[in-house]
């Protein structure tokens, strides 16, 4: 790999000798695998900016409604990434990184933008303004991931004073890409891990619990929460909880975002527990306690952030359901979806309750309906009435 003769790692590193280059690489790549098992991301990006003779090293974040997550610049002062914020950077109408970067080939990384060209200052003033004032107009850029949640990327950024990068500078970058897009992917893994762990922890004891991630999104359930979006208060939709209620709906919402936003704040408010009422019977309640979760200062947004919590709601549908699982071989989405469809919900709604595509629903009762040897909804109901 082409890498300047005596790269120095940068000062935040603590090391002030020359690193062989095999070493040098492969230290910078393990960087990125340190950082995202608990290290300091900030400290790898500063590393891979020194490689790539750039002055800042990034990994941004890009949500689908135009949400920035995470911004992590090694070197960026706290001003310009509020201002980025209020500006609406993660907007690819604003951004022309992030316009580039939900059309580039994943990994292809690309060295091109020149925020000091006419063209792009008129087509781009807000973010031009803001990437010539703290002097990052030019750089390199990669897409290492996206999906219909999230698009994540890299980059290094370069002052005025360094114009475009070298071709040795382009190629450090592009040789780093995959090991930094690995470290993601890693991190992700071991978020998404925290989450279904969890979920494990809280089914043991029988509890009807939802992990939700810093988006709101829910990230797993238990059995007995899972049961309890047949006929309780709460729904899924878009993946998020939701109040079955539409007058309790709002209120859920404040909640939710108030303790996702406290959690990185001095002090956090911790906890929050609202009463919800079902549809068909109004004058039984059900209390949701919301939990804020403790959080990682480097983190991709997949990790738990809010636990839900329900009290009030029936065992005998969750007791009934393991029932069928272990009698039957459902799977638990399978043995809800047969309890849904006994109570006469159509499949629409059950997709809607479950925050499922009508598709899906249709391929889970095809299949439960073949491992309870029925052939339509009335006899799916009589057989579920006679094991009760």
């Amino acid at each position: 790999m082409a890498f300047r003769p005596g790269f120095r790692p940068a000062e935040a590193c603590g090391s002030a000798f020359v690193i062989p280059r095999g070493e040098e690489w492969l230290s910078i790549a393990d960087g990125f695998s340190q950082a995202a098992l608990g290290g300091d991301w900030l400290q790898a990006l500063g590393r891979l900016a020194e490689a790539c003779g750039a002055d800042r090293g990034q990994l941004i974040g890009i949500g689908a409604d135009k949400a920035v997550p995470f911004n992590w610049i090694y070197g960026m002062p706290p001003e310009p990434l509020a201002e980025f914020v209020a500006m609406g950077g993660g907007d690819p109408a604003r951004n022309p990184r992030v316009r580039h970067g939900i059309t580039a080939p994943l990994l292809k990384a690309w060295h091109d933008l020149d925020c000091l060209s006419e063209a792009e200052q008129r087509r781009a003033p807000e973010y031009c303004e803001l990437a010539i004032r703290y002097d990052f107009p030019f750089g390199s850029q990669a897409t290492l991931m996206r999906d219909s949640e999230m698009l994540i990327g890299m980059s290094t950024l370069r002052g005025a004073s360094r114009g475009l990068p070298s071709p040795d500078d382009r190629r450090a970058f592009e040789s780093l890409v995959p090991h930094v897009r690995d470290a993601v992917r890693l991190q992700m893994t071991l978020e998404g891990q925290g989450a279904a762990l969890m979920a494990g922890a809280l089914e043991a004891v029988g509890a009807a619990a939802f992990v939700c991630d810093a988006s709101g999104r829910v990230r797993a359930m238990t059995p007995a929460a899972e049961a309890a979006l047949s006929a309780g208060p709460v729904r899924l939709r878009d993946q998020r909880l939701a109040a079955a209620r539409h007058e309790d709906g709002r209120a859920l919402e404040i909640a939710f975002d108030g303790l996702l936003r406290a959690r990185h704040s001095a002090r956090p408010r911790a906890s929050r527990t609202l009463v919800l009422r079902r549809e068909e019977d109004p004058l039984s309640p059900v209390l949701v306690d919301l939990m804020s979760l403790p959080a990682r200062e480097h983190a991709l947004g997949f990790q738990p952030a809010v636990l839900a919590t329900l009290r009030g709601v029936s065992r005998q549908d969750v007791a009934f359901s393991q029932h069928l699982r272990a009698a039957f071989g459902l799977t638990e989405s399978e043995a809800d979806v047969a309890l849904r469809l006994a109570e006469g919900d159509s499949r629409e709604a059950i997709a809607a309750g479950r925050g499922a595509s009508v598709e899906t629903v249709r391929s889970q009762v095809k299949s439960l309906f073949a491992k309870l040897g029925v052939r339509r909804t009335g006899e799916l109901a009589a057989k579920l009435n006679r094991l009760r």
